[in-house]
C-alpha cells in the first residue's frame, strides 16, 4: 500500500512539475502576446481595403489612411498629381520596421535570434535587388529605389553596397558578413547559369539557416517547425511552378529547391520538377493541404496564371499562422503571425495606390488583394 502511495505522489509530483515547466515558458510570452493582439485589431479588415479600392482617387486613398497607424509616416507625401511609390513604400516600411524592432525587444531571449532571422527577410530582397541591379548594368542612382529599407541593416550600409562596380567590388564590400561565402561559390557557376545562380543561392542560404536556427533551440521547436516548415513549402512551389511555367529544364529546377521541404516529400519535389506541365505538377501534391487549394484555383491560375497561384498559396499561409497563432496560445506563433499580416497589408496598400494610379477599375484591383482567411475554430 505505501510502495502504490510512493507511485501515486510521484506521478502527481512529476506532472505537478511539468505543469511548472510549461507556465514558466509560457509566461514569457504573456506580455509580448497581449502587445500584440493590440496591434493586431488595428490591421485594416478585408472590408476596409475593399472601400479603399472603391475610393476615385489616390488623394482619397490617402486621406482614409489619414485615422490609421500610417498616418505619420504618410504625412509628407505630395498627394497630387504624380505618386512617387519609392515615397509610398518607404513610409509604409518606416512604419512597420518600428514596430518589429519593438517586437524584437519583446520576444523571450530564447527566441530572439530566431525573430531576428526572419526580419533579415528585408536584408535579403535588398541583396537580391542589388544582385540583380549589377547584372542588368543598372546605373547606381537608380538602385536606391529597388530598395526595402531594413530593420536590421542601415541604410548607409545599403547604400554602400548598392555604389558596387561590379560583383567583385561587392564581395569585397560583404567580406565580413554571412554572405560572402555563399555569393563567392555562387559566383563559379554565373556564367553557366545566370542570374539564377545568385538569386537561387541567396534564398537557399536564408531559408536553411533559418530552418537550422529553428532546429538548435529546443524552445518553440514544434511550432516553429510548422510556421517556418509551412513557409519554406511554399517558396518551393511556387519556385516551381514558376520555373516550370518559364519552360526551365528539370534540371534546372531541382537545383534551386530549398531542401529539406517539409510536407513536401523529396518524391513529391522529384514528381513535380519533372511534371510535364502545371496541372500534372499540382496532381503531385493533391493529398496535401496545398494540393487542395492549387486544384480548387485551378480555374483562376489557368485564367490569370501564376498571380492566382500566388495569391492562392499566400492565403493559405496566413491562414496556417493565424490558426497557430489562435490554437498555440502564448507562443511564437502569434509573433510570427503578426509579422506576416503586416507585411500582407502593407503588400495590398501598395498595390491598391500603384493600380489606383494606372487607373485600373476598382472590380480589378479587388481582385489583386491577398484576403487574411477566417478561422472557424
Amino acid at each position: 500500500m505505501i510502495e502504490v502511495l510512493v507511485v501515486i505522489f510521484g506521478m502527481i509530483g512529476f506532472f505537478f512539475a511539468l505543469v511548472i515547466l510549461h507556465a514558466r515558458r509560457s509566461v514569457a510570452y504573456i506580455y509580448c502576446s497581449a502587445t500584440i493582439s493590440a496591434w493586431e485589431a488595428r490591421l485594416l479588415p478585408e472590408a476596409r481595403l475593399m472601400e479603399i479600392a472603391d475610393a476615385p482617387g489616390v488623394v482619397n486613398i490617402f486621406a482614409a489612411l489619414d485615422d490609421t497607424d500610417y498616418r505619420q509616416q504618410l504625412a509628407g507625401i505630395q498627394r497630387e498629381g504624380e505618386v512617387n511609390m519609392v515615397e509610398v513604400e518607404n513610409a509604409f516600411r518606416d512604419n512597420s520596421n518600428a514596430r518589429y524592432l519593438e517586437l524584437l525587444k519583446m520576444v523571450p531571449k530564447e527566441r530572439k535570434e530566431t525573430i531576428r532571422r526572419v526580419l533579415q527577410r528585408a536584408e535579403l530582397w535588398d541583396l537580391k535587388a542589388i544582385v540583380t541591379a549589377i547584372h542588368n548594368k543598372t546605373p547606381k542612382e537608380e538602385r536606391l529605389k529597388e530598395f526595402m529599407l531594413s530593420p536590421t541593416i542601415p541604410r548607409e550600409r545599403l547604400e554602400m553596397l548598392a555604389s558596387s562596380e561590379n560583383f567583385e567590388q561587392l564581395l569585397e564590400f560583404l567580406k565580413e558578413s554571412e554572405y560572402f561565402s555563399v555569393l563567392s561559390e555562387a559566383l563559379k557557376e554565373y556564367e553557366e547559369r545566370g542570374l539564377i545562380a545568385l538569386l537561387s543561392a541567396l534564398d537557399r542560404y536564408y531559408y536553411t539557416s533559418l530552418w537550422r536556427d529553428v532546429l538548435r533551440v529546443k524552445a518553440q521547436r514544434s511550432v516553429l517547425m510548422s510556421l517556418v516548415g509551412c513557409e519554406i513549402d511554399i517558396v518551393n512551389l511556387k519556385l516551381i511552378l514558376r520555373l516550370k511555367r518559364e519552360g526551365a529544364k528539370p534540371e534546372e529546377i531541382d537545383r534551386c529547391i530549398i531542401r529539406p521541404s517539409h510536407m513536401l516529400t523529396e518524391g513529391m519535389l522529384r514528381a513535380m520538377v519533372i511534371a510535364e506541365d502545371i496541372r500534372s505538377a499540382v496532381d503531385v501534391v493533391s493529398r496535401t493541404p496545398y494540393g487542395k487549394i492549387l486544384l480548387d484555383a485551378l480555374p483562376q491560375i489557368e485564367a490569370q496564371g501564376l498571380f492566382a497561384t500566388e495569391r492562392a498559396l499566400d492565403e493559405l499561409q496566413l491562414k496556417v499562422f493565424r490558426w497557430l497563432a489562435l490554437t498555440r496560445l502564448f507562443s511564437i506563433a502569434l509573433v510570427l503571425s503578426y509579422f506576416y499580416l503586416k507585411e500582407n497589408e502593407m503588400r495590398n496598400l501598395r498595390a491598391i495606390i500603384r493600380l489606383k494610379t494606372d487607373k485600373v477599375e476598382p472590380q480589378k484591383i479587388k481582385e489583386t488583394i491577398v484576403k487574411v482567411p477566417k478561422i472557424e475554430l
